[in-house]
């Protein structure tokens, strides 16, 4: 029960801080509008990766254990967010 009050708390933060973040999408500058866009991808993209590790822990996938892929599948939802913000800022500000 412990455990399930924890794991409710931490991920309602984060989602708090995730819609915070996007009712504070509505002001008129830009540079603002791309910063709290940036948050919010990175608050997303950090909430997609707990999210994998869990799975990952959860399901065995392979039959050998190694250390990196956790830090693999952090890496690349962090790479995925990177290009997606690249592509919004190069959108908002380019056009």
């Amino acid at each position: 029960m412990k455990s399930k009050i924890q794991y409710i708390t931490r991920y309602g933060v984060w989602m708090l801080i995730g819609l915070f973040t996007f009712l504070l999408l509505m002001p008129r500058s830009a540079e603002l509008n791309t910063l709290l866009l940036i948050l919010l991808i990175e608050f997303t993209a950090i909430g997609l990766s707990g999210l994998a590790a869990y799975v990952y822990t959860r399901v065995d996938f392979t039959r050998e254990y190694t250390r990196h892929e956790l830090g693999l599948i952090f890496l690349g939802v962090h790479i995925c967010a990177g290009l997606t913000m690249t592509g919004v800022y190069f959108t908002q500000f380019m056009v």
